[in-house]
């Protein structure tokens, strides 16, 4: 019998960190996390940053509205994602003027200065275990060469590895996590 596949293994993996997610979402406190991702992001932003694509978490990721609001708050740009019927993304803004539910087109994440991704695990060479649609490695194809990826994971998800990783995987730059704040990795 031969080892699984990469495919395989990124399977078995999504589904065991879920499993561990969906028992500790009620031990968290979802403000607290959502406050100190918020300051962390904040506090890595490049000067001059005027654009972020960050996303809208669900209840068993990392929150991500005190984030939205702080960057909005600082008078940058948000872009969310929609996801599309492909499974790719198109991208809407959020400014301070408030949402703007027009759809930008896939190719708006090339306008982000940073990237803020969601990711079930990252290890320490930058490589990003995501939910398996591929919705974020082919959006982050499209960004900028210079913009920089983040990863939001809970505590305990960045893992010294090696995670499964495929030639189509985007690698990240650096991890948020509400206990160990920025924490860069890999080299993008």
């Amino acid at each position: 019998m031969s080892a699984p596949g990469p495919t395989t293994a990124k399977v078995l993996l999504r589904q065991e960190i879920r499993t561990r997610r969906r028992a500790k979402a009620t031990q968290r406190d979802r403000r607290a996390d959502g406050e100190a991702i918020a300051r962390a992001v904040l506090a890595a932003l490049p000067p001059g940053t005027s654009t972020v694509a960050a996303y809208v978490a669900l209840p068993s990721e990392p929150p991500t509205e005190a984030l939205i609001e702080a960057l909005v708050g600082h008078g940058v740009r948000v872009l969310l994602p929609v996801l599309l019927p492909d499974n790719d993304l198109d991208w809407r803004a959020v400014d301070h003027d408030g949402e703007h539910p027009a759809p930008l087109g896939r190719d708006a994440i090339g306008r982000a200065e940073v990237i803020v991704a969601p990711a079930l695990g990252v290890d320490r060479t930058g490589t990003r275990l995501g939910q398996g649609g591929g919705s974020y490695d082919r959006a982050l194809a499209r960004r900028a060469a210079t913009a920089r990826v983040v990863a939001l994971l809970h505590d305990g998800e960045l893992v010294e590895g090696p995670l499964p990783r495929e030639d189509h995987d985007a690698r990240v730059h650096a991890v948020v996590t509400a206990g160990q704040g920025l924490v860069e990795v890999g080299t993008g």
